[in-house]
């Protein structure tokens, strides 16, 4: 299972980028039109939350392998997710780097929160993302 929250923390320039339009996803309906930081931050659950190689609508760049450490250590956690993490989310052209990572044990046994900052132009978006767990 996991568990993904965005939460912008500086909000640069006006308005999102051109071209950056999509719809809205929420309990697999799409309903409405979003932009900007916010079809961004759309985009980066959905990186990490889609499994990659298992989908074939996908390309096999798209995705995460985040799952693949269900049930492993916090030691392996910590080494192999923020590299998982980058791998997925560079491939969006509006994402320039990947950084702060702060890696813990999750509140439910077997978990791991990671905590991590997007930057994309002059947004940073804070997010974290939840690894194991029920």
């Amino acid at each position: 299972m996991s568990i993904l929250s965005l939460l912008p923390v500086i909000k640069g320039g006006e308005g999102g980028a051109s071209g950056d339009k999509t719809w809205k996803l929420e309990n697999g309906r799409a309903f409405e039109k979003i932009d900007g930081e916010d079809s961004l931050c759309q985009a980066i659950r959905l990186m990490l939350e889609v499994p990659r190689y298992r989908y074939a609508i996908y390309s096999w760049q798209y995705g995460s392998e985040l799952e693949t450490l269900i049930g492993k250590g916090l030691d392996e956690v910590k080494a192999k997710a923020p590299g998982m993490i980058r791998e997925a989310l560079l491939q969006d052209d509006r994402i320039d780097q990947v950084d702060g990572f702060s890696i813990e044990a999750g509140s439910q046994a077997g978990s791991a929160d990671i905590s991590f900052t997007v930057h994309a132009g002059d947004r940073l978006i804070a997010a974290s993302y939840t690894v194991g767990g029920s």
